[in-house]
């Protein structure tokens, strides 16, 4: 019962990766499909939490919307397997999780800030953030970050382990 319930905390930064390919895939559905309710349904649903993550990966040179969508699935693909072997994908497992948190608690935190324009990067001293009214807004964000952050504590146990045990 313990495997299994780490094996699904594990496998959080694998959903959050398969999000954000159907929110590659919701960009081309509302360009052919404009007036259709669904499409500006799930577009709009996924959009204030992977709208960051995913516009800093289209705007790579040379990656388009088929590509990304590519790189995303396998990213999930590959986090499925290191959550079914986390004894042979341990650092890569780490990082895999850590990349899933930091692209889903960013746009989180740049959420919670009432501010506009760039003065966040010339004084982030400055920068003040209220997260107290996100479980209301992007509830859908609030489950992929918790679930992201136990993969995360899932890798920290496995490194305290393997350290005491050596």
């Amino acid at each position: 019962m313990r495997i299994a319930i780490f094996t699904l905390m594990r496998l959080g930064p694998s959903l959050a990766y398969a999000i954000a390919s159907i929110f590659v895939l919701s960009i081309p559905l509302l360009e052919s499909h404009p007036s259709s309710a669904t499409a500006w349904w799930l577009y709009m649903t996924i959009l204030p939490v992977m709208r960051e993550p995913t516009y800093l990966l289209l705007a790579v040179p040379g990656v388009g919307i088929w590509s990304a969508t590519v790189l995303l699935m396998l990213a999930s693909i590959f986090g499925v397997r290191v959550a079914m072997q986390p004894q042979r994908h341990h650092r890569s497992g780490f990082i895999h999780a850590h990349l899933a948190l930091i692209a889903i608690g960013l746009p989180m935190g740049r959420g919670a800030v009432a501010q506009a324009g760039l003065s966040e990067f010339a004084l982030p001293q400055f920068q003040r953030s209220d997260w107290s009214f996100l479980p209301l807004s992007q509830p859908l964000g609030i489950f992929l970050f918790i679930s992201v952050f136990l993969a995360c504590i899932c890798c920290h146990l496995t490194v305290i382990k393997r350290a005491i045990s050596a």
